[in-house]
């Protein structure tokens, strides 16, 4: 492959500059050309200032464009990274307002609860609106997503055109730190780059299957020490508790922090009533006031100031610095542009024959070979019977939910909404819906 045209959608948000310091650290992509695309001018214009500046400053090789049009954006494209969030912090707001002031608790909803629902009626629509342009421009094109809920996105838009793409998440990152933590001793310094997980399931609920460190098997003694009372401490600040609970009844430990992990049972109500669970679980948060039950101030603020650093960085007023993403979006460009293979930790691709027992349609995140044949599952894996019900229960309210906004349907999406473990009830999930609506009005929509 030639130089390779690597657009980004929903650039103007400052998680392009993490995407741009990737350059830096991959340092095999120089001659590339990178498209800014943003339907936000404003921020558009922060960002391709703040880009080119280093660029021009560092001397490398890119050639940076920026436009506010999709269609220019995906001429000849080779690869589409999709970092979007329709309607910002100010949606948000809605999609955690709505449920919470129905009754509904939840940590982060991004992914599952009403919220993660609701976000998903919002993003699938526009990112088939890129796929489906992007199929009758440039249909060979890989599309790398970033945008929640994952799962939802990547299978709507395989179900809707058929086309490649590659769900990517570093959650997996959570049981390596952990791990790490709980290792590491006075013989021996379990450095978290030399750990190797195997972890399979859906994005933010994966389950680990094994642990390696340099290469051996160091999972029977992680177990171990999950339970022992002298890395309590490290247990609470992780905070894994629940996840070792969780561990302790389905005999495989789950491999993010409770954060996303409690979001996926009914049991959260009881959790955030504990007095030991709730106040970390509300803490680790960031974004509910569970007072207001609305989005939290310093959350707002937190965007706020954000944009305004890059604003200084864009004058010339504050440094640019260059600081990776920590996530493998041009790590797999770059396997595939220079015929490489690379061994991913996690990647939302569909099962295919990955997890037994799971539909072969379904999005899964699991480890694989990268290249640039695509990629290539390490193994095949088995989980235990309850938790293999556990995914198959939301995989299949997500198909609900893309069948929902494909076919146009209120009924479908209100049934996923039902679905949810953290749904009240049927009524609940009625009114969850027609109040989201009244507040952002989806046209599409039909009354069933």
């Amino acid at each position: 492959m030639n130089a390779p045209r690597i657009v980004i959608v929903g650039a103007g948000s400052h998680f392009t500059l993490g995407l741009f310091g990737d350059f830096f650290r991959v340092d095999d992509l120089w001659g590339s050309e990178l498209v800014l695309m943003d339907i936000n001018e404003e921020r558009l214009k922060v960002m391709n200032r703040i880009v080119s500046n280093i660029v021009k400053e560092k001397e490398v090789d890119l050639e940076v464009v920026a436009t506010t049009s999709l269609e220019e954006a995906l001429e000849t494209a080779d690869f589409v990274i999709l970092t979007i969030r329709v309607g910002g912090l100010e949606a948000f707001k809605e999609i955690l307002e709505v449920p919470l002031k129905l009754g509904v608790v939840e940590v982060v909803g991004d992914t599952v609860g009403p919220s993660g629902l609701l976000k998903g009626l919002l993003e699938i629509p526009a990112i088939f609106d890129v796929a489906y342009r992007l199929k009758d421009i440039a249909p060979y094109a890989v599309m790398i997503n970033f945008t929640n809920p994952m799962t939802a996105i990547c299978r709507a838009v395989r179900k809707a055109t058929n086309l490649e793409i590659l769900g990517l998440c570093h959650g997996f990152n959570h049981i390596r730190r952990l791990a790490s933590n709980i290792l590491t001793s006075k013989e021996r310094s379990c450095s978290i780059e030399r750990l190797e997980i195997a972890a399979v399931g859906i994005n933010h609920l994966t389950w680990t299957l094994d642990i390696k460190y340099e290469s051996e098997s160091v999972y029977e003694e992680f177990l171990s020490r999950l339970f022992m009372e002298e890395f309590e401490s490290v247990i609470t600040k992780h905070p894994y508790m629940i996840g070792r609970e969780l561990c302790k009844v389905f005999n495989v430990p789950p491999t993010l922090s409770d954060r996303h992990t409690s979001e996926f049972f009914h049991y959260l109500y009881e959790w955030m009533e504990d007095p030991k669970y709730g106040p970390i679980l509300k803490g680790k948060s960031g974004y509910i006031d569970y007072d207001l039950r609305t989005l939290r101030k310093d959350a707002v603020k937190r965007e706020e100031d954000r944009m305004k650093g890059l604003q200084r960085m864009a004058e010339g007023k504050e440094e640019a610095r260059i600081v990776p993403s920590g996530e493998y979006a041009l790590d797999i460009i770059s396997a595939i542009v220079n015929e490489r293979t690379i061994t991913l930790q996690a990647v939302n691709i569909p099962n295919d024959g990955v997890i037994e027992g799971v539909n072969p349609d379904h999005i899964v995140e699991v480890p694989a070979e990268m290249s640039k044949h695509g990629p290539s599952p390490v193994g095949r894996f088995r989980v235990p019977d309850a938790v293999l019900s556990i995914l198959n229960q939301h995989l299949q309210k997500f198909e609900i939910l893309v069948d929902g906004i494909l076919e146009r349907d209120k009924g479908l999406i209100t049934q996923a909404i039902a679905l949810d473990p953290l749904t009240p009830s049927p009524e609940k999930a009625e009114k969850i819906l027609d109040t989201f609506i009244e507040r952002h009005p989806v046209e599409w929509l039909k009354e069933t």
